[in-house]
Order: C-alpha cells, then structure tokens, then sequence
C-alpha cells in the first residue's frame, strides 16, 4: 500500500469533519475501559501479575469496543454527541468494531498530528453526528447507564484492598497492628475495616496464610468466634 494511500491530501470530508470529537470520544471510553480492567484485575487479586493485569486491561478495552460496535454508539461517543458508522452510515458491526479495538490505540496518538484517521479510514469507519433532539440524545445516554454501574463497582475494588494489601498492610504495617489489636482510633478506617474482613474471608475457607496472621490478630479471631 503507497503512503498516498493512508496519508494523500484528497480526504473524504466525513473522514475529517468530527475527527477530534470522535478521537476525544476515544479518549473517554479508553479511560473507561482502563478503570474497569484495573477493577476487574483487583476484584479477581491480579494486580500483582504484570501479564493478567495487561490482559485484564486489553480485555476491557475490547469489550468496550464490541459493544461499541453494536450500534455505533458508547459512553464516550454519546458524551460527545458522535456515532462511529461505516462508508453507508450504518453501525461498523462487531467485526470491524473488533479490528477497531487494535487500530484506535495507535489512531488516537496519531489523531491530533493528521488530517485525518488513517487506521479510521483504512476499516472504512468514521464519526457522525445523526440529527436527533435532545430528548433522543437524552434517552441515548441513559442506555450507557449500565457502564456507570461498571465504573461504580470498578471503584469500589479500586478502593478496597486486595488478598495482598490486606495482608501485607496487618502483617507489616504499624498501623495495621493496631488495626489487629483493636486500636478504637484504627479500627473505624477504611484500610482497616476492609483488611479484616479480607482476612476473616480468607480464613473462613482454611487459607493457609490467613489462618497463620489470624494467629497474630486478635481483633479477627475475637470477630470470627461471634
């Protein structure tokens, strides 16, 4: 394929007339997808595995751009009022939008350098802004609800510690021995609360090493005879 092809000077105007409205787009459901396989990675104790937690992020991007595919439109691209459509202005489909997920990460570095999206381009893909009313634009949004919900629990176990923190936070930490031997002005943080309750978990399934800190932690093993 010549250079002409991918970076010619004779570009389709649909090519070029919401390309940073669709490439800011891009940016948004790329921070939600990072949010989400950083949640995911937690909520399944990955965090520590460099690979699982680089695939647990591909994988979330992925999916993000599939369902994105579906009809065009994401959070992202409904925040920013822009539909992703094919050459005939229809949706891309789930198999162009599955070739997008790879083509949009180098797309979205080269966005605000070019005229145009030449990996966009390349899959026959751009941005548009249907006429709808507001009311339409409002509805639209509220089928992205379901990502809020996402972002919300990808929050929660962004927030809350994992197998690893907890441990480590009452087996190494000051706080976390006065967090283990009932320290009133400890035992109502977050860190605390939650280390406890990981470690009462763990035990609660004959976990090797949650049985063993139990053994150093009085507060849990006074909760866990209630």
């Amino acid at each position: 394929m010549s250079e002409g092809t991918l970076f010619g000077s004779q570009f389709s105007p649909a090519h070029s007339r919401f390309r940073f409205r669709l490439w800011a787009a891009d940016l948004v459901d790329l921070g939600l997808a990072a949010l989400l396989g950083w949640g995911a990675a937690r909520a399944l104790d990955w965090e520590q595995s460099t690979a699982r937690l680089l695939a647990t992020l591909l994988g979330a991007w992925v999916l993000v751009s599939l369902v994105g595919g579906v009809r065009g439109w994401s959070l992202g691209r409904r925040l920013l009022d822009v539909q992703l459509v094919n050459a005939e202005g229809r949706p891309p489909g789930l198999p162009r939008a599955f070739a997008r997920a790879f083509t949009a990460l180098p797309d979205i570095f080269m966005a605000p350098l070019l005229p145009i999206r030449p990996l966009d381009r390349l899959l026959q893909v751009h941005g548009e802004r249907p006429e709808i009313g507001r009311k339409a634009w409002l509805i639209g949004l509220g089928l992205q609800l379901p990502w809020v919900a996402a972002l919300a629990a990808a929050a929660w176990f962004i927030a809350t510690p994992t197998r690893y923190e907890a441990f480590h936070f009452l087996d190494t930490k000051l706080t976390g021995w006065k967090c283990c031997h009932g320290y009133r002005k400890h035992l109502g943080t977050w860190t605390c609360r939650h280390s406890l309750s990981r470690l009462m978990r763990e035990a609660s399934r004959q976990d090797p090493e949650a049985l063993a800190l139990m053994a150093e932690c009085p507060e849990a093993a006074e909760r866990m005879a209630r």
